[in-house]
C-alpha cells in the first residue's frame, strides 16, 4: 500500500514538473519578444518555473538569462543578470551537495578543497606562532574563517588546500549547462556587459561599487579561467578591460573597473597557484598604479569596495601582492598632496578590518603612525586616527586551550567570569607615551598662538583614534586610563579657545568617558578623578564641564555606583554651588535638581532632608550684615555693603548664602510637577521668602525666580497646591513676587 502510495506521488510529481517545464517554455518565448513590462513580469515567473534542481535549466532558459543579462533595457538587465547570478548558484549548490536534492534539503554539502587540520594549543608558544604564519606568502593551507581559536580552540580547524585544480566537482548535467553558458559568453557578450557598466547611473544613490554586477562577472570570469569553457579568452578580456579603463580621466570608467577586476581576482581566489599567478601578474600592476596616482575624491569609494570584496572572509595570504603592498606604505612628510596619503591609508584601514586579528604586519605601521600623530593635514591625521584605532582593538583575542580551561577561568575569576578587553602591558605604555608628548607638546604651544601646532595637531589624531575605540565594543580596553591619563588633559584641550574644531573632538570625546560601563566597584577612582577636577582645577571652564559626566556618570550607574560614591558625588555639587564663577553655580544647581529627580525614592527621601537641613543652616549661620548707618563722626562702621567695594568677608558671605539659596532651590525643581507638593516644600519657600528674599543683587534675585517659577510651573494645579501651604505663607509669597509701583 505505501509503495503504491509512493508510486502514485511520484508520477504526480512528474506530471506537474513536465507542466511546468512545458509552460517555462512557452513563457520563455514569450518574454524574448514581448514589450518590456510584459517581459519583466513574464520573467519573473519564468524564473520560478524554469530553474528546477532535478535539470537546472532548459537550453532555452539558458539562453534568454545570457542574452537578457545585455539586454538594452536597464530593468530587464538587471533581473537577468540577477537570474543569472541565481543559474550560476544553483548549478554549483548542486554540485556541493553531490548532486542529490535530499542533501540539498538537509544542508549536507561537501567542498573538495575543505579540510580539517588539527591545532595544537597545549604546545606553548602554538599560537603566537599561528598568527605569525599569516605575515609570511607560504602557506600550506589556507585558514579564511577567523573565528577559530580567537575565544576558544576547538581540536580541529577547517581550513582549505592552498593549491587546488577543481574546488568543486561537477556531474554531466551540470557541465552541460555551464558548457552552454560558455559558448554564449562571447568576446562581443562581455564588450556588452563592459559597457552598461560603464554608463552613468541614472540615480544618484546607485553612483557606488555595486556587488550584484561583480559577483555576476565573478561567475562568469570562473567559467573562463577556471573551466575554460567561455567562447572569449583572457586576452580578449584584457583588450576589453583596456577600453573600459581608457586613460581613467572619468570616475564611470574607475567603478567599471573596480567591479571587473574585483571579479576577475575573486574568480580565481579558490583554484590553482598558477591561475592566481595568471591573474595577479595581470591585474596587480593596474591596481597598484591607480592606488598610487589614480585615486581622486570621486572614485576612491570604488576602490574602497574593490578592497573589502576580495579581502572579506580570506585568508591574506590569498591576496599577498596587495597586502605585502599596501602595508609597505609609509608617510611622507614632505608630500603635499594629502589625498593621496589619506586614500592609501583608508585602503591599508579597509585592509585591516577585513582580515582582522589574522592582520600580522603591524608593528612597523604603527611605529611610523605614532611618530607622525602632528601630521600637517587634517585628511591625513583623520585616517591615521581610524587606522590607529581598528588596529589596536584587531590585536585583541583570548585564545583559550579548551572548553575546559575557559570555563575554569571564568568560575575562579568571579561570579561573572573574568574581565574582557584588558590591555596588554604594550598597549598601555603606548597610551602613556602619546599623552606624555602631548603634555610636552602642551607645554611647548605659546597661549594664544593662532597657528597650528604639534599639540593641537596631534590632539586631534588621538581624539580620532579615541573616538574610534570608544564607540566599539572593545572600549573598555581603556578604562584605566580615564581618571589619570584622559581626563584632565581632554580638558586641556578645550580650553584651546584658538581652535573650535579641537575643542568640539575633545568635548565629544570627553562626554563619552562616562557612558564607558565599568565593572562593578571599579569607577571609584574615575568618580575621585572628577570630584578632583571639580573642587580643585583653577580654570572655571574645566569645572564646569566635569559636571556633564558627572551628571552622566550619575543616572547611568544609578543602581550600580557604591553608597560612599553617592555620597562623594552629592557632597561635591553642593561644594561646586559655593564657587567663585556663576556659571559654576548656576550648573551645579541644575545638576543637583536633575540628580534628585532621578534618584530611587528611599534615597531621594533621605538625600532632600540632609540637603535641605545643611542649606537652611548655612542661610541661618550666615546672616547678611545690615547697611551700616553713618554717625557724626562721619565714620561708617566695620562691615559696609553699600556702594563702596565689598570686603573679603563680604564677598564669602553672599558666595554661601547663594549657594545655599541655589541648592534650596535645586532641591524644589527637583519636583517641578508633583502635585500636592511634598510636605517639606512648604517650610522651604518661606524659609528662602524670610531669610533671603531681601539679599540685595544676585541673592535675591534668586530666591525671586525660584519663587516665581515655583508658581509659574503649578498654575494648572494651584487650586491643589495652595491648600499644602498655610494662609500667612501664601501671603508670605505673594509679597515676595509683588512688585511696587514705585520700584
Amino acid at each position: 500500500m505505501i509503495d503504491n502510495k509512493r508510486e502514485a506521488l511520484q508520477k504526480k510529481r512528474a506530471l506537474i514538473e513536465q507542466k511546468k517545464a512545458e509552460l517555462s517554455e512557452e513563457l520563455t518565448d514569450l518574454a524574448r519578444v514581448s514589450h518590456w513590462k510584459m517581459a519583466s513580469r513574464t520573467a519573473a515567473i519564468v524564473i520560478g518555473l524554469g530553474l528546477r534542481f532535478d535539470y537546472v535549466a532548459s537550453e532555452n532558459l539558458v539562453n534568454l538569462i545570457i542574452q537578457g543579462s545585455i539586454d538594452s533595457h536597464p530593468s530587464l538587465r538587471g533581473i537577468y543578470s540577477q537570474t543569472l547570478v541565481a543559474l550560476f548558484t544553483m548549478v554549483d549548490v548542486r554540485a556541493v551537495c553531490s548532486h542529490k536534492y535530499e542533501n540539498y534539503i538537509m544542508g549536507v554539502q561537501r567542498f573538495p578543497s575543505k579540510i580539517q587540520v588539527a591545532t595544537q594549543p597545549y604546545k606553548k608558544g602554538w599560537t603566537e606562532e599561528y598568527l605569525a604564519s599569516f605575515a609570511r606568502p607560504e602557506a600550506e593551507y589556507y585558514v579564511d574563517h577567523d573565528y577559530p581559536g580567537w575565544l576558544v580552540w576547538g581540536k580541529t580547524m577547517p581550513a582549505y588546500k592552498s593549491n587546488i585544480k577543481q574546488d568543486i566537482e561537477y556531474d554531466e548535467l551540470e557541465w552541460n549547462v555551464r558548457k552552454q553558458m560558455g559558448k554564449l559568453c562571447t568576446r562581443e557578450w562581455f564588450a556588452a556587459f563592459f559597457k552598461y557598466l560603464k554608463q552613468e547611473p541614472r540615480d544618484v544613490y546607485a553612483d557606488k561599487f555595486r556587488m550584484s554586477s561583480a559577483m555576476t562577472l565573478l561567475y562568469v570570469f570562473e567559467l573562463m579561467l577556471r573551466d575554460e569553457l567561455t567562447a572569449a579568452t583572457f586576452e580578449d578580456i584584457k583588450e576589453e578591460i583596456a577600453v573600459v579603463f581608457e586613460d581613467g580621466s572619468d570616475k564611470h570608467q574607475h567603478r567599471a573597473t573596480a567591479e571587473i577586476l574585483g571579479a576577475l581576482i575573486g574568480s580565481v581566489t579558490d583554484t590553482s597557484v598558477d591561475k592566481r599567478t595568471l591573474v595577479w601578474e595581470y591585474a596587480f600592476p593596474i591596481v597598484r598604479r591607480i592606488f598610487s596616482d589614480g585615486l581622486t575624491p570621486e572614485n576612491s569609494g570604488y576602490w574602497t569596495t574593490f578592497v573589502h570584496m576580495i579581502m572579506q572572509c580570506r585568508d591574506p595570504r590569498r591576496l599577498w601582492p596587495l597586502l605585502d603592498w599596501l602595508t609597505s606604505f609609509r608617510l611622507d612628510m614632505n608630500s603635499n598632496a594629502a589625498f593621496k596619503e589619506s586614500s592609501k591609508i583608508n585602503l591599508l584601514h579597509q585592509c585591516i578590518l577585513d582580515v582582522g586579528w589574522h592582520f600580522q604586519l603591524e608593528k612597523p605601521i604603527v611605529a611610523d603612525f605614532l611618530a607622525h600623530l602632528d601630521h600637517p593635514y587634517k585628511g591625513v591625521r583623520e585616517a591615521i586616527g581610524h587606522t590607529l584605532g581598528s588596529i589596536y582593538r584587531t590585536r585583541y583575542h583570548e585564545s583559550y586551550e579548551n572548553i575546559q580551561q575557559l570555563i575554569q577561568a571564568q568560575n575562579e575569576a568571579s561570579s561573572i567570569g573574568t574581565r574582557p578587553y584588558k590591555p596588554s602591558k604594550e598597549f598601555a605604555d603606548t597610551i602613556v607615551d602619546v599623552f606624555s608628548r602631548l603634555e610636552r607638546w602642551r607645554g611647548e604651544r605659546v597661549p594664544g598662538q593662532q597657528t597650528p601646532s604639534s599639540y593641537t595637531s596631534g590632539s586631534k589624531t588621538v581624539l580620532l583614534w579615541l573616538d574610534s575605540t570608544l564607540s566599539s565594543h572593545e572600549c573598555t580596553q581603556l578604562l584605566q586610563f580615564f581618571p589619570g591619563t584622559f581626563t584632565e588633559e581632554l580638558l586641556h584641550m578645550m580650553d584651546v579657545k584658538e581652535d573650535q574644531e579641537l575643542q568640539r573632538l575633545a568635548y565629544h570625546v570627553f562626554r563619552h568617558l562616562s557612558n564607558i560601563p565599568h565593572p562593578a566597584g571599579d569607577d571609584s577612582e574615575f568618580v575621585e578623578s572628577l570630584i578632583r577636577i571639580g573642587l580643585t582645577s583653577s580654570s572655571w571652564h574645566q569645572r564646569l564641564r566635569v559636571m556633564i559626566n558627572i551628571q552622566i556618570m550619575y543616572f547611568r550607574r544609578l543602581f550600580l555606583l557604591s553608597k560612599i560614591d553617592r555620597e562623594k558625588l552629592f557632597d561635591c555639587i553642593a561644594c561646586m554651588l559655593e564657587d567663585t564663577q556663576p556659571e559654576v553655580r548656576a550648573g551645579a544647581s541644575a545638576t543637583l535638581s536633575g540628580m534628585i529627580r532621578c534618584s530611587p525614592a528611599s534615597l531621594r527621601n533621605d538625600m532632600v532632608l540632609k540637603l535641605r537641613d545643611r542649606f537652611t543652616k548655612a542661610l541661618t549661620d550666615n546672616p547678611l550684615a545690615k547697611k551700616s548707618r553713618h554717625h557724626g563722626s562721619g565714620v561708617s562702621s566695620g562691615v559696609s555693603t553699600g556702594a563702596s567695594t565689598p570686603n573679603p568677608e563680604h564677598t564669602r558671605l553672599v558666595l554661601t548664602r547663594h549657594a545655599a539659596v541655589l541648592g534650596l532651590g535645586a532641591l524644589i525643581q527637583a519636583f517641578p510637577y508633583t502635585s500636592p507638593p511634598p510636605q517639606w516644600m512648604p517650610d522651604v519657600l518661606i524659609t528662602l521668602s524670610h531669610k533671603a528674599a531681601g539679599d540685595p543683587g544676585i541673592v535675591g534675585q534668586s530666591v525671586k525666580s525660584i519663587i516665581s517659577d515655583f508658581k509659574k510651573t503649578r498654575q494648572d494645579t494651584w487650586h491643589i497646591d495652595v491648600k499644602a501651604f498655610k494662609p500667612d505663607q501664601v501671603e508670605d509669597l505673594a509679597g515676595v513676587l509683588w512688585k511696587s509701583y514705585f520700584a
